[in-house]
């Protein structure tokens, strides 16, 4: 298939698809001296990944440590999510109904609660299981504390005196508490998955953790038959024979693919 062709498709599908599930791999991590990582490119791809699922129920998983999707659209604390419920509770409500037919459909139906109402910013639909590089812990893991940026100016932990370190799988006593509340979010969002059509977008991601992105999404889409994967990578783009006809690969390299399909 040409790439123009592959492109077309890529886009199509994530405009039909209901849920989207997005992983994000090493091709995403700053790295200045690889063509193509910079962060004025990568901060162009976010935006391009932005402009394609903004209207989608989707949910990210990423392994990038250096948290630069927070400064772009998808890390928005404000803006929220539209799931599938919501879309489709639009799609069958009856705005010529009068009155008296709105009271007995509430009373059979009771409206949901706001809590139940409740949509996830954009930033509550990231989860970074190897840790957030600008987050803060001690170094000597003496406390599962974790400090913004800044929050501790001389980046000394008061507790035992050890200097802070990144948040991140790097620390030699990596507190992955920080990302707990995120993974059970994206835990409940897979959950809700099951049985139900979803386009599975892998993006740059290889083999130095692929217990994280590469073989839970083939898992997923294995015993999901209405899943489709899309595996987009420079070199590891091949996908299992048992998908076969669920599953796509594509060579190339993910964000500029990315950015090139928001572009059509």
């Amino acid at each position: 298939m040409d790439a123009e062709k592959q492109t077309n498709t890529g886009k199509e599908a994530l405009s039909l698809a209901g849920k989207v599930l997005i992983g994000l791999g090493e091709e995403w991590r700053l790295a200045d001296d690889q063509p193509g990582r910079t962060r004025e490119e990568l901060l162009r791809a976010y935006d391009s990944l932005y402009e394609l699922i903004r209207d989608r129920d989707y949910f990210i998983i990423t392994m990038a440590m250096d948290a630069l999707i927070y400064e772009t659209a998808l890390g928005s604390r404000t803006e929220t999510v539209l799931s599938c419920e919501e879309e489709q509770a639009e799609e069958i409500s009856c705005p010529a109904a009068d009155e008296k037919m709105i009271e007995l459909m509430d009373k059979l139906f009771p409206p949901k609660s706001a809590e139940h109402r409740r949509r996830d910013s954009r930033w509550e639909r990231i989860v970074a299981p190897c840790g957030n590089e600008t987050w803060r812990q001690c170094s000597e893991g003496c406390t599962k504390d974790i400090w913004e940026p800044g929050e501790i100016p001389d980046d000394i932990c008061p507790h035992c005196g050890a200097p802070l370190t990144g948040n991140t799988i790097k620390a030699r006593h990596y507190i992955e508490e920080g990302c707990l509340p995120q993974w059970e979010r994206y835990t409940r969002w897979l959950a809700g998955t099951m049985n139900r059509e979803i386009e599975v977008l892998e993006l740059g991601a290889g083999f130095s953790n692929p217990g994280l992105i590469r073989l839970p999404f083939e898992k997923l889409v294995y015993f999901n038959r209405k899943a489709r994967l899309k595996r987009v990578h420079g070199a590891l783009f091949q996908v299992p024979a048992e998908l076969e006809g669920r599953a796509e690969g594509v060579k190339a390299f993910s964000p500029r693919w990315v950015q090139e399909l928001a572009q059509l």
